[in-house]
């Protein structure tokens, strides 16, 4: 990570990382959303926002994003170098779904114990974190990924109107950062965040990876190698359950 990245990050809680997939990863992540989640033939409401697990299991294009060389550095960076993978899925929406109010933030001592941020001696550590692609833009206005920028600090999360938790109302103090096809966007659980209603023409698709430190876990079940073709050596570290003693690093740190 960059200084200007570090800082931003810190301030803010999340970063967008540009240009992470190229144009030919997409088209290839695309064309394997549509065959493995395609768009229900007989949609009602609910289709307008559709979310489907395990994604890393549709095959090699989404498996490499477990660990993808352009943010596996991120992720050793804000995790550590024994960071895991705890769970993955997708958020795809076409105009007029609206699931997902704002959420989140530190954790301790009120709230989910493994939604938190800290900085010591110049290295940032984090606990549940998300890793989002982005197969589609969202551009000002068009909704999708919204945060509370800064709020991974804050010392009054529950102070938060419900009317702007639930976007009925706008305050100055939410942002929807703008991302172009091909990005990813990291963030700590221990930001304010949600889904703000999509209202772009196009249809919003993102691939959504949540990590954990390595000796913690969200999800009550673990990844389970068998259900994985061609997995590296260190795409098995990333998914073993969580432990303290003896883990591998997965960056070779």
């Amino acid at each position: 990570m960059t200084p200007e990245e570090k800082f931003s990050f810190d301030l803010e809680g999340y970063l967008v990382i540009k240009n992470v997939l190229s144009k030919a990863e997409v088209e290839e992540l695309n064309a394997l959303a549509d065959e493995k989640f395609p768009f229900p033939e007989d949609p009602d409401e609910e289709a307008l926002d559709r979310r489907g697990f395990a994604v890393s299991r549709w095959g090699p294009a989404t498996q490499k994003l477990i660990d993808h060389p352009k943010v596996a550095p991120y992720l050793s960076e804000l995790l550590g170098p024994r960071f895991r993978i705890d769970h993955d899925y997708c958020i795809f929406m076409r105009k007029g779904g609206k699931k997902g109010g704002l959420h989140g933030g530190p954790g301790i001592p009120d709230g989910a114990p493994d939604h938190w941020y800290d900085y010591k001696d110049g290295t940032m550590r984090n606990g549940l974190c998300v890793l989002t692609y982005f197969l589609s833009p969202a551009r000002e206005g068009d909704g999708g990924f919204a945060c509370v920028p800064g709020s991974h600090k804050s010392n009054f999360k529950n102070a938060l109107p419900d009317s702007v938790r639930s976007f009925e109302r706008p305050a100055h103090y939410v942002a929807q950062p703008k991302v172009e096809t091909g990005d990813a966007l990291f963030f700590t659980e221990a930001l304010i965040h949600g889904t703000m209603p999509w209202m772009a023409d196009h249809e919003r698709r993102a691939l959504l990876f949540k990590y954990s430190p390595g000796h913690s876990a969200w999800m009550g079940g673990y990844y389970n190698p068998d259900d994985y073709k061609d997995l590296t050596e260190q795409q098995r570290r990333i998914m073993a359950p969580p432990s303290v003693g003896r883990r591998p690093a997965s960056l070779g740190a």
